[in-house]
């Protein structure tokens, strides 16, 4: 019994201090420092005096900011590496933090500044945490398995950050609250200091632009990203506008991260056991049912119906996210993993700057938002299964009589 307790205490120990156990704690850290303000940011702005208009200006800024330091965030990585590049966009945040506590009306110049901590922010961060994400996984061939993990952590993260951030704001002030997230932000730094011997500098040469994408199969995967980013954008900052605006209190706003979390933890875990013949199926369900979502947004006006909708994105979401990032980074492992990264954020932000580029040119931003939000699913339909399944046909079609699998199509 000793000698059992002996084996399972130091497997314990070594499950904790392994470099994918550090990584996604120092995830969760960094989700839940995050999560208790960011459900919350474009409703501080509207509160600190900002019209619903201006709200969308400033997104429209911060993607726009975003798209050419996608570029600049993977020469640091190569330069110094994704960890330390992590640690950078960490602090970006902090920055972001310390804007947004200063923040009042009018403030246009602190405004361009928030765009700005923002962008920084999310191209150093997540282009090099999905690069370093990969080389920390144990499963190079199997990263659905390990992607899946990670959904997970930071879904818990997300369950439970908003409703404190909600009772922080309610009890206490905003100022509080984005102190606590500096806090946790900076804590979430330590995991990444005990990571050692990653090699988290690409050393396989860079591919060209054109090289990249001469292959439909990768093209596809990141048009599918990038219309499905859309989507997100409206379901993310749009959303919980026109949920504030309607319900006029912030403990509406809080709850719906926290129902998308709960329902989505269980179909996370499941959907990354899914096999990769699979995957285009599993888009094109997820794809149809939040497009039909978004158009009974529109016309249904039942209170009760615009939260069971948020459970019902919650689920398929997932239908569509986790399918679309462990097939990139499993094809981006095999050619060229940090641009594959560096991509996927480029074609998410330079959605949204279309996204928020259209919004601006309206009064009634909702109606308008929710409409693109459901074409952009269908887009993804079809970009990935629709032109997926007749590419695959075509050149099953041009091979030999030896039949070949569509999970070796994938591979290829």
């Amino acid at each position: 019994m000793q000698l059992f307790h002996s084996y399972h205490g130091n497997r314990l120990i070594r499950l904790v201090h392994s470099k994918m156990w550090l990584f996604e704690f120092s995830i969760w850290l960094h989700t839940f420092s995050r999560s208790l303000v960011s459900i919350f940011i474009p409703i501080l702005l509207l509160k600190s005096g900002y019209s619903v208009n201006e709200v969308i200006l400033y997104y429209f800024l911060y993607n726009l900011i975003d798209v050419p330091l996608n570029f600049l965030a993977r020469w640091c990585v190569r330069k110094i590496g994704a960890r330390n590049v992590v640690i950078l966009g960490t602090l970006f945040s902090v920055g972001f933090f310390a804007c947004l506590f200063n923040l009042s009306a009018n403030s246009w110049m602190l405004l361009l500044a928030l765009a700005s901590f923002a962008a920084l922010y999310d191209t150093f961060y997540w282009v090099a945490h999905l690069y370093l994400f990969v080389k920390c996984s144990n499963k190079k061939d199997d990263v659905a398995s390990d992607a899946s993990g990670l959904s997970i952590a930071r879904r818990l993260a997300g369950l439970m950050a908003p409703a404190l951030g909600a009772l922080i704001l309610i009890g206490s002030n905003q100022d509080f609250l984005i102190s606590i997230s500096i806090f946790l932000l900076c804590l979430s730094l330590f995991p990444l200091f005990r990571i050692k011997g990653i090699p988290d500098k690409p050393l396989r040469k860079q591919k060209s632009f054109r090289a990249f994408f001469k292959n439909w199969k990768i093209t596809k995967d990141f048009l599918s990203i990038g219309f499905f980013g859309i989507h997100s954008s409206v379901e993310g900052i749009i959303w919980p506008i026109f949920i504030f605006t309607y319900f006029e209190s912030i403990e509406s706003v809080a709850i719906l991260p926290i129902i998308a979390s709960i329902t989505a933890i269980v179909f996370t875990y499941f959907i990354g056991k899914t096999t990769k013949s699979k995957r285009s199926l599993l888009i094109a369900i997820g794809g149809i049912t939040i497009s039909i979502v978004w158009i009974l947004r529109l016309f249904v006006t039942a209170d009760f119906f615009y939260f069971f909708s948020v459970f019902l994105v919650g689920i398929f979401s997932v239908f569509i996210s986790l399918p679309l990032d462990s097939s990139l980074l499993e094809k981006g492992e095999k050619r060229d993993l940090l641009s594959a990264s560096t991509y996927r954020n480029i074609a998410s932000m330079s959605a949204n700057v279309l996204l928020y580029g259209i919004l601006c040119l309206f009064v009634n931003v909702f109606d308008v938002s929710f409409y693109i939000a459901s074409f952009s699913t269908i887009l993804v339909v079809f970009t990935s299964y629709l032109i997926g399944q007749v590419f695959l046909e075509e050149k099953g079609s041009l091979k030999s009589p030896i039949p070949v699998s569509q999970d070796n199509l994938l591979e290829m």
